[in-house]
Parts: structure tokens; C-alpha cells; sequence
């Protein structure tokens, strides 16, 4: 017999005390469990939308340090997927993105994509060879695309509207500057009305929107250098700010899909993981 120990303790005990003891042990359980799931639970995104430019779906999940936004689409002569990533910051502490960290799946083939960096990839398309079959530019990148209404504010809007209005109408008056309008505070009117209000996907959008989007321009004649300045590096993100680049697959190692709906039309997917601080935001991006 043990001296001392729970098994003469339990065994000393009369039976309507052991089981006393054995449901206020699962009583313990129970109440422990919904802890736990609400634990596990915080790892997940808790907010997930999409929003289009230039026809190009762009998919973001929100967690509790930080947003992610993933888009995927053919590039550089419909060679090589490009899959772009911007992480955002909103926590109180820096985390580091790694290119290796990320997973890229064929989501039809069901397998795993193995990436090739930009610099390997530009050096590919700087052997002679290789760049009418990639579209290589090799004098310089494609020039900056047109200012859009994403890019101005409504005060600059409205002097660019007041300017034009005078330009068709005829001459300047003498004596003025380009700033001129003949109606008093034709350049207040908008402002005065307030700023227009701008929920996360609207602000989300119009980040990817002011820039030069790569997806877009890698859709174009490139140059190698192009094509290896976009690509994600390794990065620390510090608090209230943010990262983004692309990554390359080649192409052809993606299945496509039995045809289907009205068109008849193929498609491909992909499965993107981003893992961040302990979250792992994933989607399904289609690529065109």
C-alpha cells in the first residue's frame, strides 16, 4: 500500500464521495472549454471582404494586429503568376514578413507552388534569348499610368475643374494667375461640404489605387529591373505602417479547371497563406 498518495486518499474515501469528486472535476472541464475555444478562436481574421481595380480581384482579411490584402494575376507575357501582398501594421509592436512564410497552393491541382524570387526572374529575362519570349523592355519600365479621381483630393478636383472651365471658355483675363475663377468661392464648395466618408474597403481600395499597381504594369512590356524591384523581400513592419510586394510562380505548373457555367470557360485558383504574429489569413484568388 502507498504511504500518503492520491490512490489511498481516493481509495480511503466512501463511493458517494468519489463521485462527488468526479463531477466537480467535469464541472471543471466544462467550464474550461469554452476558454479555450475562445482562445483558439482570436486566431482567426475577424473581418473579410474583396473589392476590384482594373478588373482585378483584390481580397483583404482584418485580424487583431494587422490586415492583409492579396491579389493574384498572369504576367510578363502570361509567363508567370505574380501574386501581390500588402501587410498592414495596426498593433503596438514590429513583426518581421518573410517570402519564405508564405504558401501558395494550387488550389485545383492541389499542390504547392515553388516560387522563383525577382532577381532570379530578371536574370532570366536579361539573356537575349529569352526576351521576345518574355516582352522584356530592356531601355526602361512602362511610364507612370494616368491620374485617376482615386489620386486627388475633392479641393484639388475642383481647382483642376475651375481651370479647365476657363481654358474652354477663352482666354485668361489679364492680370490673372492660373488660380483665378470668376466665381467667388467656386474652389469652396466641395470642401465645405465635408469630407466624403471612407469605410475600410473604400481606404483599402484607394491605397492599392494611388500607387502603381504591379499587377497592372506586369501585364505590360517590362524591364528586368521592374520586375525585381516589385518583388516581396523579407521586411519589419514597426507599428502603423506597412509592406507589400509580389511573388512569382511559373504559370504553367497550374492546373486548370474543367470548363464550366454559361462560357464554357477554364479557370485557375490559387490558395494564398499569409501567416502573421501568431494569425494565418488565407484566400482563394482566382487568376486570369
Amino acid at each position: 500500500m502507498l504511504d500518503g498518495g492520491f490512490a489511498d486518499v481516493a481509495f480511503s474515501l466512501p463511493v458517494h464521495r468519489i463521485g462527488g469528486f468526479m463531477r466537480l472535476l467535469v464541472c471543471l472541464l466544462l467550464l474550461g472549454c469554452p476558454l479555450l475555444a475562445q482562445n483558439v478562436s482570436s486566431n482567426s481574421p475577424d473581418a473579410k471582404g474583396s473589392f476590384f481595380i482594373d478588373g482585378i480581384v483584390y481580397q483583404y482579411a482584418t485580424g487583431v494586429n494587422c490586415t492583409v490584402v492579396a491579389a493574384a494575376h498572369s504576367v510578363i507575357n502570361h509567363k508567370f503568376l505574380a501574386v501581390k501582398v500588402r501587410i498592414y501594421n495596426w498593433g503596438k509592436h514590429s513583426f518581421t514578413v518573410t517570402p519564405d512564410d508564405m504558401v501558395v497552393e494550387d488550389a485545383v491541382g492541389g499542390h504547392r507552388l515553388t516560387s522563383i524570387s525577382g532577381a532570379d526572374l530578371a536574370r532570366r529575362m536579361r539573356k537575349p534569348y529569352n526576351m521576345a519570349r518574355y516582352a522584356v523592355n530592356g531601355a526602361a519600365g512602362p511610364p507612370d499610368g494616368p491620374i485617376t479621381s482615386d489620386m486627388l483630393n475633392p479641393q484639388l478636383l475642383a481647382m483642376m475643374r475651375a481651370m479647365a472651365a476657363q481654358t474652354s471658355g477663352g482666354a485668361m483675363p489679364a492680370g490673372r494667375n492660373v488660380l483665378y475663377t470668376d466665381t467667388p468661392g467656386a474652389l469652396d464648395d466641395e470642401a465645405a461640404s465635408g469630407p466624403v466618408e471612407c469605410d475600410e474597403v473604400c481606404r483599402l481600395r484607394n491605397r492599392e489605387a494611388q500607387v502603381d499597381d504591379p499587377l497592372v504594369q506586369l501585364q505590360r512590356q517590362n524591364s528586368p529591373d521592374k520586375v525585381e524591384d516589385v518583388a516581396l523581400r523579407a521586411n519589419t513592419v514597426p507599428p502603423h505602417a506597412n509592406v507589400a510586394g509580389v511573388l512569382y510562380y511559373p504559370l504553367n505548373k497550374l492546373s486548370e479547371s474543367a470548363a464550366a457555367g454559361e462560357h464554357g470557360k477554364k479557370g485557375r485558383l490559387v490558395r494564398v497563406t499569409v501567416p502573421v504574429m501568431g494569425d494565418s489569413f488565407q484566400f482563394e484568388l482566382p487568376v486570369e
